[in-house]
């Protein structure tokens, strides 16, 4: 039987993933120069440039990272899988990379708009197995979260193998009001974008330092 386990929002922990850094509030804003574990990076919006850098990403990914991101075995994209990341239509879909000082990529996140309900939109991310409990995918998710809540989102949803424990660590640290469905192989998420418009109205947003590898 299913069971809904909810949690409110968490204000001081949402100031502190996004204390340290600006985030941005369009995608004209873009690219984003940030530091995570002591490392220099770079936010940018996905591209078709960013074609073989994605595909040289996705093989350095484990069996286990591919199989708790995608919910399949391992093996080599298919073109339409990559153009899926890479060429989509802008006012349905967000799609982010954060890159090295070297441009290797770290992580990925995406926002794709429900058509039947477009105010809402599903969510995904990747972190580098190398770049993992440094809290990259905190930060990719918020940024990711600004631009979709400034873009009309209000809910993000997404589906999660229960057993995929560090993500649902992660989506409970970062602050947001969260739902959870849980289901005995899936886990279904909701997120509630709109608890970001007050912080997001003010001039500054961080008061307080990163704790970047929580």
């Amino acid at each position: 039987m299913a069971r809904y386990l909810c949690w409110p929002q968490d204000e001081a922990r949402l100031r502190r993933g996004l204390a340290g850094w600006r985030p941005a509030r369009r995608r004209g804003d873009l690219p984003l120069t940030m530091v995570l574990a002591g490392e220099r990076c770079t936010l940018h919006e996905l591209g078709p440039g960013d074609e073989a850098r994605l595909v040289q990403a996705f093989a350095g990914l484990s069996q286990q990272s591919v199989y708790l991101r995608f919910m399949r075995a391992k093996q080599p994209p298919t073109p339409e899988q990559v153009s899926f990341f890479l060429d989509y239509p802008r006012e349905r879909q967000i799609s982010l990379l954060l890159c090295d000082a070297g441009g290797e990529p770290l992580a990925q996140a995406q926002s794709v708009r429900r058509r039947l309900h477009p105010d809402r939109a599903e969510f995904s991310c990747i972190v580098a197995d190398h770049f993992q409990h440094k809290g990259a995918g905190r930060r990719l998710l918020l940024a990711l979260a600004i631009l979709a809540r400034g873009e009309g989102i209000g809910e993000w949803t997404a589906e999660v193998l229960a057993q995929n424990r560090p993500m649902l660590g992660l989506l409970k640290g970062l602050g947001l009001p969260l739902t959870l469905v849980t289901g005995r192989e899936l886990i279904f998420v909701r997120l509630d974008l709109a608890a970001l418009d007050p912080l997001l109205a003010a001039t500054t947003v961080s008061v307080t330092p990163d704790l970047e590898g929580e």
